[in-house]
């Protein structure tokens, strides 16, 4: 009678184990892919600001020019447009960074949710386990 009450409670801790790490892993996926949201969001509004600030700086470069006396024209608009290159480069790579953060993190969750996935199988297989040698023991010639 202690045997089978042992092996029942060792069979539910094993699944009670598995239930439990499959939700804390799925948690801590969920919340990973809503930091890498969160990160692509921020990645996206700095590549707006780099733009933003980009041609600013460049209406600046380009008053400061006819502001001094030197005709619009040459090597000033030729350094206007290396600006506003510059703040286009930039924001396109702050914006790619935003994507990759975002791949990372949607990669790790769906690492993170099989690893749930493991352990509730894992939880469910060592209690048919403990069911398998309770069984051998009692009936299988033990």
């Amino acid at each position: 009678m202690i045997t089978e009450m042992l092996t029942l409670a060792s069979m539910g801790l094993n699944i009670y184990k598995g239930i439990a790490e499959n939700s804390a892993y799925q948690a801590q996926a969920a919340t990973t892919r809503s930091y890498a949201q969160i990160q692509l969001g921020d990645a996206l509004k700095e590549a707006v600001r780099t733009e933003e600030e980009g041609a600013r700086f460049a209406q600046k470069q380009k008053m400061m020019y006819i502001g001094s006396g030197v005709e619009y024209g040459g090597s000033a608009v030729i350094t206007v447009a290396q600006t506003k290159s510059w703040a286009a480069a930039e924001a396109r790579a702050q914006r790619a960074r935003g994507q990759a953060l975002l791949q990372y993190g949607n990669k790790t969750a769906g690492i993170q949710e099989g690893m749930g996935r493991a352990a509730l199988i894992g939880g469910f297989a060592g209690a048919a386990g403990n069911a398998a040698s309770y069984a051998s023991a009692k009936w299988g010639g033990g």
